[in-house]
Formats: C-alpha cells, sequence, structure tokens
C-alpha cells in the first residue's frame, strides 16, 4: 500500500514540468560545471616532464649532446634510452659521480605552469603532490561523516548551500596560498570537505521526488553531466594553459549557484518524515502549481495529520548496522566504495600526467568514455542485475590491470604503442564508471529515507578513504616501480569482485522502507544469481511484490 506522501506525488504529477527544470538546472547544468571546481586538483597538480638546468652551455654544443655531458641516462624496459629526471653529474667532463638538480626545466609543451612546476614539488619533494591529495581526501572523510548526519538531520538544502559556499571558500584559499604549502592544503581541506554533499542533495531531492521509473534517469543524466563536466575541465585547461586563471575560471562557474541558492527547495519527503508537515505541504503545493495539478484536500489534510512510519528521531550511523542483514549489507557496500575509489581515482591521475601524448585529449577521451560506461551500466543493470554489473565491472579492471602489467614486460612495438595504453586507460575508466553508477544505485535502494543519506554519507566516507590511498599508490607506480601500482589495483579490484557476489540484488524486488524492512532486505536470498536477461517488461526499479 502506498504511503500518504506517495499519494501526493501521485497528485501532484511524479514526472512533470518541475521535475524535469529541477533536474535540467541541478542534474545537468550544475553536474556538469560542479565536477570542474572540485576536481580541478587532478590537472593543477600534474607533475610535468622535468630535468636538470644545466647553464653554461656554449654556442657550439648541441643541445642534445649538452645533456649527453651533464644528466646521466638510463635504459627503460622497452629499450628506450632516457634522461634522468632527478640527477646531474658533479662534473660531467671528469666524473660520473652525480648529485640532486639545484634548478630544473619543465617541458612547457603542454602545461606553462602547474603548482609543482611553480613550487618545484618534483623529485624528493613529489610526495607533496600526494599528500595535498591525501589530505583532501581525509577532508572528505572526515565531511562525509558530517555533512550525512547534517543532510539527514536538517535537510538536503541546507547541506547543499554550505557545501557549495565552502568549496568556493576552499579554492580562493589556495589561490592566495603563495607558496606556502600548509596554506595551500588547508585551501584544499575547505574545498573536499563537504564531500559530495552538494550534487549529492540535489540527486536526492529529485528522486525523492520523482517516480520510481525516473530514478534511473536522474542518476544518469548526473553521472553523465559529471563526465562531460571532467572533460569540458581539460578544455578548459588546454586553453588557459596555467593552472591559477583554470583555477579562477572553474570556481567563478560556481558562484551563480551560490547567489542563487536561496531558491533551493527542500525535500518534501524529507520535511514530512521529520514531521515538518506544514512546509511539506507548501512545498507540494508549489510543485502542484508547476506541473499545473492540484493537491486534493483529502491528501493535504492527511499530510497534515498522519504521522509517518519514522518520527522525528534521526537514526543515524548507528542504523545502518542494526541487525546482521543490514549490518552485512553496509559492510558489503562500504569494501565496494573503497575498491571503487581506488580504481578510479588512480586511474583518472594518470591520464593528466600522460608524457608521450596530448594529456588533456587523454583526459578529455577518457572523461567521455564515462557516459557511454553510465548508460551501459543503467542497461545491464536493467537486464541482468545490479549485482552481476558490479561483478562485471570489476571483472573487466582486474583483466585491464593485468594487462598493463604485460605490456610494462613487453618490447612489442605494437603492445608498447602510445594508442594501445591509451585503449587499456579509457577500458579501464568505462568498467570504474559502471562501478560507481551500480554503487550509488545501490545506495539508494537498500536504505529507506530516514537514513538514506546517511548511507551515501558513509559510502562517500570510505570512498574517500579509498581515495586517499590511490595518490600513493600511484606514487608507487610513478617513482618507485611501473609495475607495482598495477599488481596492487589487480588485487583491489579481485577484493571488489568477491564483495559485490555477496550483495542482495535490487532488481524487481519491493525496496526497503523503513529500518525494519531494510533489516530484513536479502535476507532470504541466494548469494549469487545467474546472469538472466529482464524479458519481464517491469520496470526495473519501480518496486515489485515479493511472492
Amino acid at each position: 500500500m502506498d504511503s500518504v506522501f506517495d499519494q501526493a506525488l501521485i497528485e501532484i504529477g511524479q514526472d512533470g514540468r518541475f521535475q524535469k527544470k529541477f533536474d535540467i538546472i541541478y542534474n545537468v547544468i550544475f553536474a556538469v560545471l560542479w565536477p570542474m571546481a572540485y576536481m580541478n586538483l587532478i590537472l593543477a597538480l600534474v607533475v610535468v616532464p622535468h630535468m636538470c638546468e644545466v647553464s653554461g652551455k656554449p654556442d657550439s654544443v648541441s643541445e642534445h649532446y649538452w645533456k649527453e655531458l651533464n644528466i646521466p641516462q638510463y635504459t627503460n624496459a622497452a629499450g628506450e634510452i632516457k634522461f634522468e629526471s632527478c640527477l646531474m653529474y658533479i662534473n660531467g667532463s671528469t666524473s660520473n659521480n652525480t648529485k640532486a638538480c639545484d634548478k630544473y626545466e619543465y617541458d612547457k609543451t603542454w602545461y606553462e605552469e602547474t603548482v609543482p612546476t611553480k613550487n618545484n614539488w618534483v623529485c624528493d619533494k613529489e610526495l607533496y603532490v600526494a599528500n595535498i591529495f591525501a589530505a583532501s581526501k581525509i577532508g572528505e572523510l572526515v565531511g562525509s561523516m558530517v555533512f550525512g548526519w547534517f543532510g539527514d538531520t536538517y535537510g538536503r538544502r541546507p547541506a547543499y548551500i554550505i557545501a557549495l559556499v565552502l568549496l568556493v571558500l576552499g579554492r580562493v584559499i589556495s589561490l592566495f596560498a603563495g607558496q606556502s604549502f600548509v596554506l595551500f592544503v588547508i585551501g584544499c581541506v575547505v574545498a573536499a570537505f563537504p564531500s559530495w554533499s552538494a550534487i549529492q542533495s540535489v540527486t536526492v531531492i529529485s528522486m525523492e521526488l520523482s517516480s520510481a521509473e525516473r530514478r534511473s534517469t536522474t542518476a544518469t543524466l548526473r553521472f553523465a553531466g559529471w563526465s562531460v563536466g571532467m572533460a569540458l575541465m581539460a578544455l578548459l585547461f588546454w586553453w588557459l594553459r596555467h593552472w591559477r586563471t583554470f583555477f579562477i575560471a572553474t570556481t567563478i562557474l560556481q558562484v551563480p549557484f551560490v547567489i542563487f541558492s536561496w531558491k533551493m527547495i527542500e525535500s518534501p519527503r524529507w520535511l514530512w518524515i521529520q514531521g515538518q508537515s506544514k512546509k511539506c505541504v507548501k512545498y507540494l503545493k508549489q510543485i502542484a502549481k508547476e506541473n499545473k495539478k492540484d493537491l486534493s484536500l483529502e491528501t493535504e489534510n492527511s499530510i497534515l495529520t498522519v504521522k509517518p512510519v519514522q518520527n522525528n528521531e534521526t537514526l543515524g550511523y548507528i542504523a545502518l548496522f542494526s541487525g546482521w542483514t543490514l549490518a552485512k549489507t553496509t559492510t558489503l557496500q562500504l569494501v565496494f566504495w573503497v575498491c571503487i575509489s581506488v580504481n578510479y581515482t588512480v586511474i583518472m591521475m594518470s591520464s593528466g600526467d600522460k608524457s608521450d601524448g596530448n594529456p588533456f585529449l587523454e583526459f578529455l577521451w577518457q572523461a567521455l568514455a564515462e557516459v557511454p560506461g553510465y548508460f551501459l551500466a543503467a542497461w545491464l543493470a536493467d537486464r541482468i542485475g545490479r549485482r552481476n554489473t558490479g561483478v562485471l565491472s570489476f571483472s573487466i579492471s582486474a583483466c585491464m590491470w593485468i594487462i598493463h602489467v604485460l605490456r610494462e614486460n613487453s618490447s612489442n612495438a605494437i603492445f608498447r604503442h602510445s594508442l594501445t595504453s591509451t585503449a587499456i586507460v579509457i577500458v579501464t575508466r568505462l568498467s570504474a564508471t559502471m562501478g560507481y553508477y551500480i554503487i550509488n544505485i545501490l545506495n539508494f535502494e537498500l536504505y529507506p529515507t530516514c537514513i538514506r543519506q546517511s548511507g551515501m554519507s558513509l559510502g562517500n566516507l570510505f570512498s574517500s578513504g579509498g581515495s586517499a590511498l590511490a595518490p600513493y599508490i600511484f606514487y608507487l607506480g610513478h617513482r618507485v616501480n611501473l609495475q607495482l601500482s598495477s599488481v596492487i589495483l589487480t588485487g583491489v579490484s579481485v577484493i571488489g569482485v568477491i564483495s559485490t557476489l555477496l550483495l542482495p540484488e535490487t532488481l524487481n524486488k519491493k525496496l526497503p522502507e523503513t529500518i525494519e524492512d531494510a533489516q530484513v532486505f536479502g535476507k532470504n536470498t541466494q548469494t549469487y544469481t545467474p546472469v538472466l536477461l529482464n524479458t519481464s517488461g517491469d520496470d526495473p526499479v519501480a518496486p515489485v511484490e515479493k511472492n
């Protein structure tokens, strides 16, 4: 039986002009612009190719020969001779003794200036870059807990507004940090602290106002918008070439949303669950007017008088572990979050670091690969199930990382070609994108409204923890051993496969509406279901009564 609120949604329209307008503004435009500011660190912190600057070159000596005299060379796994990035001969004409660079010469083919080139955070200081990423992710980790509780306690609207303001403030602090590492990190932590609360809040509001049939569409719009935003971010830096103007441009794009944030509505479903029935009715009537519908007097009175199943008490994170089944489901989702975040973050960091081609086009192709990844994930999730699609995602990632290890040990010209590397990375990015789509859908479907934002925020917390590890895994592959990071990520992907296999399937199931429902959801289902096509014609997201 539908709740009173569900009846109200039917009356005011669940797929009307209001929902479509909201999706265009927030799940398309905002979803495109927000990641450009939130993720701009990925490109601003790129360590570009570099080597020691050797002064005093005579006019009669060629540049290459001068480097041969003063900079050591080595042979990589492919048999190519390369100059050392961080060493130079003390006296190249008389001795092979080396020392660290006094000054650095940076390749400005693609980047005029990044934060590491400005501050010489390279070689023995390259760990500064990993530390900045890690500090940002730890800020995300803590912020996820705070904003998850805040969103379920004080509402989606204030969570969205505060998160957006902190993002802009943090980027401004980093812009004025000068050469201060500490101040730059503080700005990054402030910007990252709200985690994904801004974009998640608007998505949750949209989903809580929409029919079950629209939920997959809403999620797909948001994720596709994210990918387009990442692609545009790469093109913007390619055009501007300087990290500071890039920071300014991407941050300014958030300002209109800050200025007009007062127009954001609160989720009527959240208001009703919290017992704020009068405000709930106010927003329902606003939506009904936009959709040219009417909220019946009978339903309005029911909203004002009927108490929801959950009362005003905010259950928070403890409720996510109440009962064995719900605790197991939550734990498995958290493992999923960590594994997919480690994979995704490392592959994204590597895209802006490409040295054998245009790094911006590489970043763009990878970002655009996410768009079909989301649609493919949505299509597969509706046919073979959420769980099977997640297993497929991690399996592809594991295979790609294994191929990457084999490639590093190969001297085959085709296997070593830059296009082969690009293809491997794009497929890995696409598979990671599928995984992100699935875990977000599972998070929404496995938790009832009263703990949904807490569940999503706890997922973000563990996702941030995984992302905090990713820079160090990337550093190991970048500075220690190219194969080491791929071996680690293969293991992470295998763990992801196992955790996903143990999750309950939500396709064509009646989804939990209360804590009690969530505590028993999936309890009596088998651990793994074979891959079967959904030929029933039923909507895969719509709740279906159990047999």
